[in-house]
């Protein structure tokens, strides 16, 4: 039995389709001027929803394309949950992940990154040369601070301890040497 189905794809394009009236309306946008969908046309959104379903009911093989096309609608579907007119990264408030939404997002960005996300003591010690408490913080202050994106471990309950980065970002950041003190 699936864990997500076509009710998640329609709940999410009923958010982007309400965010996008309230756009309208600040730029005086006629109801005219606004497209109608149908809820069964298949928009690149509900295209994107349908991929990431997949993904997260387990029924997609994993290959090199596959991943690609994945992260790509995965990227497309959190720019229009989340994204801003000034294209800057949203945080993700810690409660979204309790949520099925947040559920989906995680489970695929799972599947997409599950060879490049690491613990916080990693991320420390990969950044910092040492897995102590206080660069534990550091990486602790650049999630906080939304330089890092984190993503919760589904295999472990704790909430203090179920966090994970991508590998990649904390290189990046020591590398120019951007993390918080």
């Amino acid at each position: 039995m699936a864990l997500f189905g076509d009710a998640l794809a329609r709940e999410i394009a009923t958010l982007v389709e309400r965010r996008h009236e309230q756009l309208g309306t600040a730029l005086s946008a006629s109801p005219a001027q606004t497209v109608a969908v149908a809820p069964d046309e298949q928009t690149p959104l509900r295209r994107d929803l349908k991929l990431l379903i997949a993904v997260a009911n387990g029924e997609l093989m994993r290959t090199d394309a596959g991943v690609r096309r994945v992260e790509l609608a995965l990227g497309r579907v959190l720019d229009l949950l989340l994204g801003n007119a000034l294209g800057g990264n949203a945080a993700i408030p810690d409660d979204f992940w309790g949520t099925s939404i947040g559920v989906l997002v995680s489970r695929v960005r799972w599947w997409v990154s599950i060879d490049d996300l690491i613990t916080i003591s990693n991320a420390a010690a990969l950044a910092f040369d040492e897995n102590n408490q206080a660069n534990r913080m550091r990486i602790s202050r650049a999630i906080d601070n939304g330089l890092l994106e984190w993503v919760p471990d589904p295999s472990v309950a704790n909430p203090q301890q179920n966090k994970r980065v991508l590998r990649t970002q904390v290189e990046r950041l020591r590398d120019l040497s951007r993390l918080p003190e």
